[in-house]
């Protein structure tokens, strides 16, 4: 083919693609995981969250876990995305009552204020890129203070 007859046709495919065609925003579709899991070092039990947000053209779901004894209790949720604030919240129906959640993603975690029967209070997951064991939990009897900051005695 002919340099001189591909012109019209790139003219014709050109009038095709809507005006103004800009890239996407981030976060279109896919798959995004967002965790503080952990086991419990003496019984071995899950403590934690996940947080299971699935963007897809047709529409947007999320897995809401909470680690209880050797497993997760899984609830499904309907997420309100907003792509330009990168902003979600949801509210779950879990066994203990609803749960609802307000904040920001970002490319390493999810961020904000996590609201149950006991009360709201800060919530940060980090993004889980593949899947690995939990770690272990920290104990928080067992921490240490040090630091200039600690009163002195």
């Amino acid at each position: 083919m002919r340099a001189a007859s591909l012109i019209p046709t790139l003219g014709l495919l050109a009038g095709l693609t809507p005006m103004g065609l800009a890239a996407r925003p981030g976060w279109i579709s896919g798959t995004y995981v967002y965790a503080d899991l952990c086991t419990r070092p003496a019984s071995g039990d899950l403590s934690g969250r996940r947080i299971t947000l699935r963007r897809s053209p047709n529409g947007d779901g999320l897995v809401y876990e909470v680690g209880q004894g050797t497993g997760l209790v899984p609830v499904q949720a309907a997420p309100t995305v907003d792509d330009a604030a990168r902003t979600v919240a949801f509210t779950a129906q879990t066994e203990t009552g609803p749960v609802s959640f307000e904040g920001t993603l970002s490319a390493d975690s999810l961020t904000g204020t996590l609201s149950d029967a006991s009360g709201a209070r800060p919530l940060r997951l980090t993004r889980v890129l593949r899947a690995v064991a939990p770690r272990t939990c920290l104990d928080p009897a067992a921490s240490e203070t040090t630091g200039s900051l600690s009163p002195t005695r």
